[in-house]
């Protein structure tokens, strides 16, 4: 009769995880089930496997297959439970042009002026800055928006000149960085102060973001051209940190009105 080893991990933990979890963690799984497999003397005495085989009979050792199934996927969901706020946070950073580096640079940077410190998000943002229902349905509407709320609150001298900057950015690549989230950003002489502006879709709107999915949640990070000390990635931690929590984003999208959001945004 023909044999082969069972992979263990890659028979059930790549069907139910291979298609959400990333590669890097099914990888580890199915070696971890392989492993104990091939130990084992788990063998398969027809050319397909999976949990029927093993409970039909064409399976040795139907019991260390099972163990070996269990522990291939108990791995790949530890090694996801790892990496997933690493993943996350690098995907903030690449989708708005920053390297991990950078943001690692930012956590022990000393160089900002006295005006660019801050301790929360809610200190360089307004009320005004902030918009709910009256949410414009399409980018241009939303970043038209924004730049006129950053108008409104003096942190910006041409609207114009700082809305091309705007789009200057989202021509190099999408800032719709998934999970509901965009972060348009510019930094230009046109900025007066750094500032964020914020807009919540209840709808969604098209970003062409990372994963797909429209944005529901909009920051737009506005800079000075001389901001000493990288103040744009200070801010773009800052958001990415709290961001990354998904009962946070839930939050934010079910606060009732600008007080509710001004309290979550004053935890950043």
């Amino acid at each position: 009769a023909w044999k082969k080893p069972i992979a263990g991990g890659a028979i059930l933990g790549a069907m139910i995880l291979g298609a959400i979890f990333p590669a890097v963690n099914i990888v580890v799984g199915a070696m971890t089930g392989s492993v104990i497999a091939m130990l084992s003397g788990v063998t398969d005495h027809v050319a397909h496997g999976g949990p029927i085989v093993a409970v039909l009979g064409a399976v040795d050792h139907v019991a260390m297959f099972f163990v070996a199934v269990i522990a291939g996927i108990a791995v790949t969901v530890l090694m996801l439970r790892i990496l997933k706020p690493t993943l996350q946070h690098t995907a903030v950073a690449a989708a708005n042009g920053v390297t991990v580096a950078d943001l690692s640079e930012t956590e022990t940077s000393d160089v900002y002026t006295k005006t660019e410190t801050f301790d929360s998000i809610t200190e360089i943002m307004s009320d005004e800055a902030i918009v709910l229902g009256e949410t414009a349905t399409t980018k241009d509407g939303v970043i038209e928006d924004l730049v006129q709320r950053l108008e409104k609150t003096a942190a910006i001298t041409d609207k114009n000149g700082f809305k091309e900057v705007i789009y200057d950015r989202e021509k190099e690549s999408t800032t719709g960085i998934g999970m509901g989230i965009a972060i348009p950003h510019g930094k230009s002489a046109y900025v007066l102060k750094p500032t964020v502006a914020f807009a919540r879709s209840q709808d969604g709107v098209e970003w062409h973001s990372l994963d797909g999915k429209l944005a529901h949640m909009i920051f737009m990070i506005a800079v000075p051209e001389n901001s000493q000390g990288d103040m744009h990635l200070k801010i773009l931690q800052r958001l990415s940190r709290k961001l990354m929590d998904d009962d946070f984003r839930q939050a934010l999208m079910d606060a009732p009105d600008k007080a509710a959001v001004h309290q979550l945004l004053s935890e950043m």
